[in-house]
């Protein structure tokens, strides 16, 4: 037969203390109790779904904005972001592939403005926008990949699949847009 450990009396001293238990004081008292873990926070679907999609909207609105910003302003890092790194020397060919950086900007710009656009205005619609949405930063990532990028660039436009994908699915499962924009007129 195995010996059985011994209960932890500071253990049985935090019990007793939170039952309102007299407790014997002797030299055993002195040594620091432990702090009981906290209840985990209950958080049912609904509200996840709730949380998701509000975090989620602002985090891909700003985010879109600010990529499409980066691309006007610093567009040589913005092109090595999405994987695809522009020539070092500005020659007049190496302007020219400054382009497709621009019109990504634009693209990402205003598809950030319409994400914050939908959140604030018709939430609803969001359900619909960020599930036609999916596809985007995956043939970014397909791009990427066929043009040879680096791992980390085709896995970053990888991980905003993802996150695009959690939104939309939050979007749907959100009860709160249920009622979102009802009375409003068209």
């Amino acid at each position: 037969h195995a010996k059985q450990p011994e209960p932890n009396k500071n253990t049985a001293k935090a019990w007793r203390r939170q039952q309102n238990t007299p407790i014997q004081e002797s030299a055993e008292a002195a040594v620091p109790l432990v702090a009981p873990a906290a209840e985990p926070i209950a958080m049912d679907t609904a509200s996840l779904a709730h949380l998701l999609y509000v975090v989620g909207s602002m985090c891909l609105g700003v985010g879109l904005c600010v990529l499409g910003v980066l691309c006007f302003f610093l567009p040589h890092t913005a092109a090595e972001m999405y994987g695809l790194p522009l020539q070092a020397e500005c020659s007049a060919p190496a302007r020219q592939d400054e382009a497709w950086v621009l019109a990504t900007g634009f693209r990402d710009l205003f598809l950030g403005i319409i994400t914050l656009a939908l959140y604030l205005t018709q939430p609803q619609a969001m359900r619909v926008y960020t599930s036609c949405l999916v596809p985007l930063p995956l043939a970014d990532a397909l791009l990427a990949l066929a043009y040879q990028a680096e791992p980390l660039a085709v896995a970053t436009h990888l991980g905003g699949t993802f996150g695009v994908l959690v939104l939309a699915i939050a979007a749907r499962c959100d009860p709160a847009l249920d009622s979102a924009g009802k009375g409003r007129s068209a």
